[in-house]
């Protein structure tokens, strides 16, 4: 169980903090301002798999929360404040920019 909960974790982590700090610089290239003819279509494409790459690290990291307190719990709610972190930023800057567009 604990090589399950750690595979989850290494995997989950990621998936789950790459895509979050991806959001803002494909919305703005690719809806804001777009750069090509058919930037938005991609825009829609690219953003649905990276919310559901979100989706599925999320889902991976809460594996690690299904036993008892240890250090992997500790390293997945580091990640998960990391992520929340990192959504509740990219919010607040994609809200600047519409703002101003």
């Amino acid at each position: 169980m604990w090589r399950q909960r750690e595979d989850a974790l290494i995997l989950g982590g990621p998936l789950a903090v790459l895509p979050a700090l991806m959001v803002v610089p494909v919305t703005i290239s690719l809806f804001v301002d777009p750069a090509f003819r058919y930037a938005r279509v991609a825009g829609v494409l690219l953003l649905s798999i990276l919310f559901a790459c979100e989706w599925l690290g999320l889902m991976r990291l809460a594996v690690v929360f299904r036993r008892n307190l240890d250090v992997l719990t500790f390293f997945a709610v580091g990640i998960v404040i990391v992520f929340w972190v990192v959504s509740v930023c990219s919010g607040v800057l994609l809200a600047i920019v519409l703002a101003q567009a």
